[in-house]
């Protein structure tokens, strides 16, 4: 065609079928129950709901539509054109690693795993084998592994710059086990995006429709076929701990180092195109970039004092329920109550008895995380919680908190469990106080 008439045509004419795509409404499916559980964990530790699993999805529909656009137009320019048996397996692996551990539902792991499965299968000779293992073996040998990790290296990119410009909701507080065995507050960051990408994929398909490229068009295409558009449900995501700083710190740290993983991957994946072992290698990159990450912030964790301790002086805030008196009053996670109603205030158990002082008024002095004093007031009204809506950071006595670590593998539909000293404490999702989203 001489024109883009016939691209626009394509586009729209896929769209439906992105809509009705099985892969879209498992991955949502898999989100939406990873926020439930986060919802029943902060009930079962706090007996109060700091996030909301409907507000996450949908959070994750939106913000994630803005960067598929984004991608899409990168993706569409480079010409990343994987195959669709290459989009089908990604799906699959992603759906699969998910119930191991839902952070691995990013295509940050199933796009790595891809390709490093695909370099395995070339060394397989496909002669003498059969049945479906053949059909596998051949799927992941025809693999476009520069095009895979393009893919993944895009998405690093739009990931990071997510998690930099994201909003305080959403993030959940938590208690954990440190190093030395003391109960000490975290924040869980559980980000996910569902982000709709539209690529070109070879294939027995209509023609392309892309009139007066340039000679280097397309850089990630075999060229064994012919292309077409196809809108791909895809997820990116991170999910960490932030123990030694605020969760909004957290996520600026490690979004600036998804991003320049990103640029490395594409930078590796283009690479691959000349040398296919620059995209292997960046295969590996792209499955253990994450790992690296959280095994660096643990590494830190075990070197330096958590943020959510208590102190000789004053409470560390944790967490504000939103909408409560206290997120009236701008008080964040990380200030420090000093006084409530002119009473010094040395830990938790005061704070209620210094509310009841003033039983229509609440005035306290609070010290921010920089270290500068700040007064806030209130009227307090019938029906206000009983602290203002203030999550305080565990003290000496607190001794429950949430198994971390590689202990929750395939834990996604298992039930929430705590930890109350040696003893295992369980609870189903059908129970406790209130799960409501």
């Amino acid at each position: 065609m001489d024109d883009w008439s016939g691209f626009v045509v394509d586009l729209l004419i896929q769209i439906p079928k992105f809509l009705i795509s099985p892969a879209l409404y498992v991955f949502a499916l898999l989100l939406f129950w990873a926020y439930r559980k986060q919802i029943v964990q902060e009930r079962r530790l706090f007996h109060a709901r700091v996030t909301s699993g409907a507000g996450e999805l949908v959070r994750a529909l939106l913000f994630g539509a803005a960067a598929g656009l984004g991608a899409s137009l990168v993706l569409l320019a480079i010409g990343a054109a994987p195959s669709y048996h290459d989009i089908v397996l990604l799906w699959i692996l992603s759906a699969l690693l998910a119930f191991v551990h839902i952070r691995f539902l990013s295509f940050a792991y199933s796009g790595g795993l891809l390709s490093v499965l695909s370099a395995l299968a070339k060394l397989v000779p496909s002669d003498g084998l059969n049945g479906w293992f053949k059909t596998v073996v051949v799927w992941l040998q025809e693999v476009n592994i520069p095009a895979i990790l393009a893919l993944v290296a895009v998405l690093h990119i739009a990931e990071g710059i997510l998690i930099r410009a994201v909003p305080k909701q959403g993030l959940s507080p938590v208690l954990i086990k440190s190093q030395r065995g003391r109960v000490v507050g975290a924040y869980a960051i559980q980000k996910y995006w569902l982000i709709p990408v539209v690529l070109f994929v070879a294939g027995d398909a209509a023609g392309i429709y892309t009139p007066d490229v340039p000679g280097w068009w397309p850089w990630f295409y075999a060229g064994a076929a012919a292309l077409s558009l196809l809108p791909v449900p895809s997820v990116a995501g991170y999910a960490d701990l932030a123990v030694l700083s605020t969760p909004q710190e957290k996520a600026q740290w490690a979004g600036k180092m998804i991003v320049w993983l990103g640029v490395a991957l594409l930078v590796l994946a283009y690479l691959g195109t000349f040398w296919l072992p620059f995209a292997v290698l960046g295969s590996l990159l792209a499955l253990a970039g994450h790992e690296a990450l959280r095994i660096y912030g643990e590494w830190q964790r075990r070197v330096h004092t958590p943020l959510y301790v208590q102190l000789k002086k004053g409470v560390r805030v944790l967490a504000v329920v939103p909408g409560s008196p206290a997120d009236e009053m701008e008080i964040v996670t990380g200030d420090v109550i000093l006084r409530v109603n002119g009473h010094e205030i040395h830990g938790k158990e005061e704070i209620y008895p210094a509310l009841q002082q003033q039983s229509a008024f609440c005035k306290m002095e609070v010290m921010n995380k920089e270290g500068h004093i700040k007064y806030v007031q209130r009227s307090v009204y019938q029906g206000d919680h009983h602290q203002l809506g203030l999550i305080v950071a565990p003290d000496a006595a607190a001794d429950e908190y949430v198994e971390q670590g590689y202990s929750r593998l395939f834990g996604l539909f298992r039930k929430v469990r705590t930890r109350r000293n040696a003893e295992s404490n369980e609870m189903p999702l059908e129970q406790g106080k209130d799960v409501s989203l």
